[in-house]
């Protein structure tokens, strides 16, 4: 699908919802902002960045149509639209069409860690895009089990003009407890060899106290070369200590497979053992801020330890 035939398509959806709306359309602008200070405790140097700050529009057009656009004014040199998506959702469907969050992660961002303000998930880090252009269309069978076949662009939204490899996928998550969710994913991509990832998830939420995730995921041939193979395993935790604050640990594990001739790892540079640890306070209902100490230990004795004290701030509204 080209950039230009879904621009056709997702505008005929538009005006088809409009059309056939019986309620008056409803506008809701939101906000997200990320700030973020850290101290490198091995260099003593301070760096300060602006991480995000994205503007948006929430439509709900009527009783099944709604929409959702979104620009990141920090990137205006290379703007994008994420998210950018038409969401129809009518008994047990819900089909999205235009710029949404992957399947593989959009659980990870949404109700699992939650905590982007602090760091991206370790898929997006090193499997995966957060956001893909296509379509998604998910059938809850019952309370027990969901699935979803999705097809996106495979590029990532911020590829959208490159040349594009679909990438189809298939995701089933169950629920045999309320706290629980457990989910499987897997999806591939056709270059000159075939990249294909699969990607596994348990979560349990209890009390509103606390919640813990592991996720496990495998890409084969990835990034189209064929042999390269990349694990990653994330695991992490929240309590709520206080009504306002929250303790929170979290632990992501990469590697790659070794190459023949050199027997060095292909991705050597990422390889390796990170650690993410401390509080989260809400300091009024559309701010939270966060002070954590990171680390991250590659597998290659060539790279150098990192040990950082990181100062976050989040504004949602």
């Amino acid at each position: 699908m080209s950039l230009f035939r879904f621009l056709i398509v997702f505008s005929f959806l538009v005006c088809f919802a409009i059309i056939t709306s019986q309620a008056q359309i409803v506008t809701k602008p939101y906000l997200i902002s990320y700030t973020q200070g850290r101290i490198d405790l091995n260099r003593d140097t301070i760096v300060y960045k602006q991480e995000k700050v994205i503007f948006g529009l929430d439509f709900k057009l009527n009783e099944y149509w709604s929409a959702r656009v979104g620009i990141d004014l920090i990137r205006m040199n290379t703007p994008y639209l994420k998210p950018f998506v038409l969401t129809f959702r009518k008994n047990r469907w819900t089909i999205e069409n235009g710029i949404f969050a992957t399947s593989e992660l959009d659980l990870s961002l949404n109700q699992f860690w939650n905590n982007r303000f602090i760091d991206r998930v370790a898929a997006d880090k090193w499997i995966c895009p957060t956001a893909d252009l296509g379509m998604r269309i998910s059938y809850r069978w019952n309370e027990f089990i969901s699935t979803d076949i999705s097809v996106v662009s495979g590029n990532g939204y911020q590829r959208l003009l490159e040349k594009y490899f679909s990438k189809p996928a298939l995701r089933v998550l169950l629920t045999p407890a309320k706290p629980i969710l457990i989910g499987g994913y897997i999806g591939a991509r056709k270059n000159d060899v075939v990249e294909t990832t699969f990607g596994s998830y348990a979560h349990l939420n209890m009390d509103s106290k606390w919640k813990a995730t592991c996720e496990y995921y495998h890409q084969s041939n990835s990034r189209f070369a064929e042999g390269n193979s990349i694990n990653v395993v994330s695991t992490y935790m929240t309590y709520s200590l206080l009504s306002k604050i929250e303790v929170m640990g979290r632990y992501d594990f990469v590697k790659s497979n070794r190459i023949e001739s050199t027997g060095e790892r292909w991705n050597v540079q990422e390889d390796g053992h990170a650690f993410i640890g401390g509080l989260i306070f809400r300091l009024f209902p559309t701010v939270r801020a966060s002070v954590n100490y990171w680390n991250r230990r590659s597998f290659s004795k060539h790279i150098d330890k990192e040990d950082w004290i990181y100062m976050c701030i989040e504004f949602k509204y």
